[in-house]
């Protein structure tokens, strides 16, 4: 950590109050452009982390005033938000978003995430602590997973230039502090010299000698091009025919699936990705045997052949039959396993929501308190603590025990269950169907 970014990171922990207090100001100044300049930075975070579910954890290094950890928890990702400033931390939770104390350069990140988010951080670390921070989000990321961030570009200058500065307007604090720019030929190698791919950068505000540069940078799932570009095109289309299940479900089994493999040796993540993306096709044809006609298609689709050998695609077969967890034996291959275990959202308002209206998909003719009555036993008996399904998960991840807490609890009183289920579907907008 460079001596600059250490003193910076002093004097935003002493003027935090004062920065908070000077943009608010600013921004009364012209109300309309301020709203303006946040309902942009609004759509294009939107827009950035679309590839991500909803539900998916984002990790927010330096948060400040906390509007865009408010913003990202509003459109229901989880967001883990963090800064070094005690008055950041504060005015972040002031608005409903728990907020941590967290260094990138020297504390480590505690979990893996979907997605990451550095607004305006990056613009105060030498080269060194730039490509330091990038190498910790790019260990912390999932495969697949997002990470928007910007930095200070000055293309006026033959070589990177840095200055203490401190600004007018909405950034003045009444004290200077350090502040790196680069070329952005430099910042692009540095940034796929870590190991991620530039999905889009843009630029945005000052002058042609002081300008930002946004980027919007992936880490790669370890899957073949070729092949993602076939599923994407061919197969996960065919979902949007079913109710109940969306490709928002494919999309979260296939990055749990990545996510689950990278920590298995001499995992082939193409094969963990196409079993992921077909495990539930077969629900086109027939519900209750899915995993076997899910098995068929595959089976049947020449142009796997082109990828993979025969013996992997009997693999790839045998998993995607074996993925269910009401059968009564255990997958034949780890394959199988990786699937099971993912095929599970970790929302409960998503299960909710999921066995209430695929309850009533195949009981049309049932009474409202009878489907929450049976979705209520489905649940409790599959994903209950000791349930079926729980047992089925070979690779629990913290948020999935405490989901299943969550479903045992509140699924163990009918009484209580149907209330909370009828306040539920009124929030969504569902008509109560009686007899």
């Amino acid at each position: 950590m460079s001596k600059e970014n250490e003193e910076t990171l002093k004097i935003y922990d002493e003027y935090a109050k004062i920065y908070l207090e000077t943009g608010i100001i600013h921004d009364q100044h012209d109300p309309e452009k301020a709203k303006n300049k946040k309902a942009k930075l609004e759509t294009f975070l939107k827009e950035s982390f679309s590839p991500l579910p909803p539900r998916n954890k984002i990790f927010e290094i330096g948060s400040g005033d906390g509007e865009n950890a408010e913003f990202l928890k509003s459109i229901d990702y989880r967001i883990v938000a963090s800064d070094v400033a005690e008055d950041f931390i504060k005015a972040v939770e002031s608005r409903g978003v728990k907020c941590r104390k967290f260094n990138v350069l020297k504390d480590d990140f505690d979990d893996k995430y979907d997605g990451a988010l550095a607004w305006r951080v990056f613009v105060h670390f030498e080269e060194e602590d730039f490509a330091l921070a990038l190498k910790k989000v790019f260990a912390t990321l999932r495969p697949g997973g997002v990470f928007v961030f910007n930095i200070l570009n000055t293309i006026d200058h033959g070589n990177k230039a840095c200055a203490w500065v401190d600004f007018e307007g909405d950034y003045h604090m009444g004290v200077e502090r350090f502040f790196n720019y680069y070329k952005e030929e430099e910042a692009d190698k540095i940034i796929t010299d870590t190991g991620f791919e530039i999905q889009s950068k843009k630029h945005e505000g000052g002058d042609t000698g002081n300008r930002w540069i946004v980027y919007v940078v992936k880490k790669p799932t370890g899957v073949k091009k070729e092949i993602e570009n076939y599923i994407e095109k061919e197969i996960l289309p065919q979902y949007e025919k079913l109710s109940g299940h969306t490709t928002t479900h494919i999309d979260q089994v296939i990055a749990k699936s990545l996510a689950i493999a990278e920590d298995i040796p001499e995992i082939n993540r193409n094969m963990v990705y196409v079993i992921a993306a077909y495990h539930d096709l077969g629900r086109l044809i027939d519900d209750d045997t899915h995993n076997i006609e899910s098995g068929k298609l595959m089976a049947k689709d020449a142009k796997l052949r082109d990828y993979f050998s025969e013996a992997e695609i009997k693999t790839m077969i045998e998993a995607v039959e074996d993925h269910r967890a009401s059968l009564k034996y255990d997958p034949r291959s780890v394959y199988g396993k990786i699937v099971g275990s993912a095929d599970r959202d970790m929302d409960v308002n998503i299960m909710l929501e999921r066995s209430y209206d695929y309850t009533r998909l195949l009981n049309p003719d049932m009474t409202d308190d009878e489907v929450i009555e049976d979705a209520r036993i489905h649940l409790r008996e599959k994903f209950a603590p000791g349930g079926y399904g729980t047992k089925k998960d070979y690779f629990p991840s913290t948020e999935m025990l405490e989901c299943y807490e969550e479903i045992g609890r509140i699924t163990a009183d009918p009484l209580e269950y149907r209330k909370l289920m009828k306040e539920f579907n009124k929030r969504r907008g569902l008509r109560e169907t009686k007899e």
